[in-house]
């Protein structure tokens, strides 16, 4: 396997109460280039405190361990996911304002086009056996469907995104989150940003745990791409539009009742147009 590590960007200029414009700038730049080549980067310096990263994957493994008749680690779950969301929210919104300057969308096109924030995002708890046999699936290779999701992984390898025709390691780190470009971004942009596929193999020796907080839009929102990507720069829509509830319905559907040949899965290629 391929010695490879997807870009590290420090977003800390973001983060400061003092202004640096050139390292604005900077990080701009940099996860441009990550979404344009990569469509996965790591963030350090999120503004999220580590304690609270470890703490929360520590209360979620130790209560996913637990009976459900203890509710007390429940509860204190429940609050802990609140906090968490908290800062999640916060650092989606900062990352939501990079990408749209690094896409060259008008100010605030992204928050405007998302509309009400309060209904579109999510995170998702991730929990992967360790194999007792040799078949080590475990979350099957996928794009995620909406327009940026945002991970923290405890130490436990798995997750490897497709790059170059081959499976590269995400090596985990405790300060680190990787945020990795979704679907519907890819639609808006023409392709020019990537949705990366990418896929968690189960752990060998230990149980593996993650979450993700996932950017989505409405269930109503019209999605296809931009003219800022297509007619006024002379190049064709490669994607027909579509209501992202239809989108994200067939994707449910894949896990609901997978086919049998796993060509026949969904993909954002359903809407492609052969030009």
């Amino acid at each position: 396997m391929a010695s490879f590590d997807i870009p590290t960007i420090d977003v800390s200029p973001f983060f400061r109460l003092e202004e640096n414009e050139e390292g604005k700038k900077k990080v701009i730049v940099q996860i441009r280039e990550a979404c344009v080549n990569y469509g996965f980067f790591q963030i350090v310096n999120h503004g999220i405190p580590l304690e609270l990263l470890s703490g929360t994957m520590d209360m979620y493994s130790k209560t996913f361990r637990k009976t459900r008749e203890e509710c007390s680690l429940f509860d204190i779950l429940r609050q802990v996911l609140e906090a968490i969301v908290s800062h999640f929210t916060k650092l989606e919104v900062v990352l939501e304002g990079i990408i749209n300057e690094c896409l060259g969308l008008p100010p605030d096109f992204l928050p405007n086009y998302r509309n009400d924030r309060s209904r579109d995002s999510l995170l998702g708890l991730h929990y992967f056996p360790a194999i007792e046999d040799d078949d080590k699936t475990g979350k099957t290779a996928h794009e995620d469907p909406g327009c940026f999701t945002i991970l923290y992984q405890d130490e436990v390898r798995g997750l490897e995104v497709h790059k170059d025709d081959q499976w590269i390691p995400i090596a985990p780190s405790k300060d680190k989150l990787i945020v990795n470009i979704g679907d519907v971004i890819q639609v808006l942009s023409n392709n020019k940003f990537k949705s990366a596929t990418h896929r968690v193999v189960r752990p060998s020796e230990t149980n593996r745990y993650s979450y993700a907080f996932f950017y989505n839009v409405h269930g109503d929102k019209w999605v296809e791409p931009l003219p800022q990507f297509t007619k006024e720069i002379g190049e064709s829509p490669k994607y027909r539009g579509f209501v992202f509830e239809e989108y994200h319905h067939l994707r449910i559907k894949n896990r609901s009742h997978p086919p049998d040949r796993p060509e026949d899965l969904i993909h954002i290629t359903h809407y492609s147009i052969s030009n």
